[in-house]
């Protein structure tokens, strides 16, 4: 039996106990970062690089939540048992899951309103006199903190691109709608490590 069958097994038949312990192993946490890490890298390898996609104000953001996942993840990895570690890294992590979610959703709002008025376009109307078109982005983006990630590092951090304006699609759905798909899987699992999490520590406190 494979480790990931065992594990599956091991949910099934005892879901509250295997997520308790779960939490405490560092691979869960590794895992989680590097699942953050292959979207960063698809996002500036793939489509940046690769396709000639520039990266929009709101997408710039997106990859900071990203970062901070991964970060998150590193954090409660150096050892799963600290308290103190896992607090920072839960907080650092719901929050980029949480804020990341919102940016995917308002990206997707802005891809929606870019292509709601294509066919207008297709006949030689005008998309902004119809009162269609992307939302306004800016090439100078505010981090969280005031953090100027944009100089720091600009080829990830600088938008260069107009929000919603990409044409990229696979399976009939769009970039944003994908990022919103990745968050949810983030949230649903950092859901599920948060309840092992917290249960160990009820259970922890009743023990004494």
């Amino acid at each position: 039996m494979t480790p990931i069958t065992q594990g599956w097994q091991d949910l099934k038949s005892a879901p509250l106990t295997t997520l308790q312990q779960w939490q405490q192993q560092r691979w869960i946490w590794l895992l989680m970062s590097g699942a953050a890490l292959f979207l960063i890298l698809a996002a500036m390898g793939y489509f940046q690089w690769f396709l000639a996609m520039d990266p929009c104000e709101i997408c710039v953001y997106i990859r900071f939540s990203q970062m901070c996942i991964l970060f998150a993840g590193l954090i409660i990895a150096i050892k799963p048992d600290n308290q103190l570690l896992k607090l920072a890294g839960m907080a650092l992590a719901w929050y980029a899951v949480l804020q990341g979610m919102a940016w995917s959703i308002e990206l997707a709002g802005l891809h929606d309103s870019s292509h709601a008025l294509d066919a207008v376009m297709a006949e030689g109307g005008d998309l902004f006199a119809a009162g269609g078109g992307g939302g306004a982005c800016s090439t100078e983006p505010k981090f969280p903190l005031g953090l100027p990630m944009h100089e720091w590092f600009p080829y990830e951090f600088q938008p260069s691109g107009i929000c919603g304006e990409d044409d990229w699609s696979l399976l009939g759905l769009n970039m944003a709608q994908y990022c919103i798909i990745a968050y949810s899987v983030f949230i649903a699992a950092l859901s599920a490590v948060t309840f092992g999490w917290l249960s160990c520590l009820g259970k922890k406190q009743s023990n004494r």
